[in-house]
């Protein structure tokens, strides 16, 4: 259950523990004073006309009261409901045109690099070149739109995936950008979720560092972990790194707005790994994360068991 969800559920529940509330507690004093009024006018007759009044008065304002608090307290859920449908229509129509708009930008792409391949003889293409880099872009921001709007809710699938291979993949996406990789491991990973934090990184190196090499250095068989470490020759990072990763922070005027690191963090996280950033020695900016090594039965057994714990803690919360 989303985040989202939760916290609209929570606010209908509130209104409701309020209308019964303070419902109940306006009852309550009105029967209490009524009862009063009641053993006031039987312990003096004299004054049961000029008592009546008052137990009139009382009767009225104890039941005006009780009907706006109703009427609001009505209000207050309708309005609560209709919110939480709206925004429930709302994520299921982003998430809808998100979809469709990335599978027509991968028809697009392939198409380009069909066109790239033709024309290769010709020499280069700049326009073409620009047209594949663009697309590229759109299809991370999408597929990043995809993971922030399933993030909390969506299913991951584990399974043990050759780092070298998945990185191989990917570097034909940058094809001006120099990629030295060192090392190799087989790790516990959702394929869709590894490729995003590669994918976001790498083009992170890019866009926002202007980086021309990137180094891809891979431990692996360390108490059942690999470590992957990205480094690039780019202008580095200079603010402040405990704020990279946190959603819609910007750190400068051209900076973008922080949606790819802080989906980096959470599929890291949600993958039971951990990332940290920081500058490289000489120039750049290094991005190093961890997750489960399935070459060792120590890192399978602890991929399987950490998965196991978080579909049993997401039932238990549903």
């Amino acid at each position: 259950m989303s985040a989202e969800r939760k916290h609209s559920r929570l606010a209908i529940f509130l209104v409701a523990v309020w209308v019964v509330f303070t419902v109940t507690l306006t009852a309550w004093w009105l029967i209490f004073g009524l009862r009063q009024l009641d053993l006031i006018n039987q312990s003096n007759l004299e004054n049961a006309v000029q008592l009546n009044r008052h137990y009139q008065m009382l009767l009225w304002e104890g039941g005006i009261l009780i009907a706006s608090l109703l009427g609001g307290g009505l209000a207050l859920f309708y309005y609560a409901r209709r919110e939480q449908k709206r925004h429930a229509q709302v994520e299921e129509f982003f998430a809808a045109f998100t979809h469709d708009a990335k599978t027509a930008l991968a028809s697009l792409r392939l198409q380009a690099e069909s066109l790239q391949e033709d024309y290769a003889n010709a020499g280069p293409n700049p326009l073409l070149d620009r047209l594949l880099r663009d697309t590229l872009r759109l299809q991370l921001q999408l597929e990043n739109s995809l993971f922030l709007v399933n993030l909390t809710r969506g299913k991951f699938f584990l399974e043990p995936i050759t780092l070298s291979s998945c990185l191989n993949n990917l570097t034909r996406h940058w094809p001006e950008l120099t990629i030295r990789e060192s090392g190799d491991a087989v790790v516990m990973a959702d394929a869709r979720a590894l490729d995003s934090i590669l994918t976001n990184l790498i083009q992170n190196a890019v866009t926002h560092g202007h980086a021309t090499e990137i180094e891809i250095r891979i431990d692996g068989g360390r108490n059942g972990r690999a470590t992957i470490r990205i480094a690039d020759n780019g202008r580095g990072f200079t603010g402040d790194f405990n704020q990279l990763g946190k959603l819609f922070v910007r750190h400068g005027r051209g900076s973008g707005s922080g949606v790819g690191l802080y989906i980096v963090r959470q599929l890291v996280k949600r993958m039971r790994g951990a990332i940290a950033f920081e500058s490289r020695a000489e120039s750049g900016f290094v991005a190093q994360f961890d997750l489960p090594d399935s070459s060792t039965v120590a890192g399978t057994e602890h991929a399987d068991r950490m998965q196991a714990n978080y579909e049993a803690s997401v039932a238990g919360r549903r």
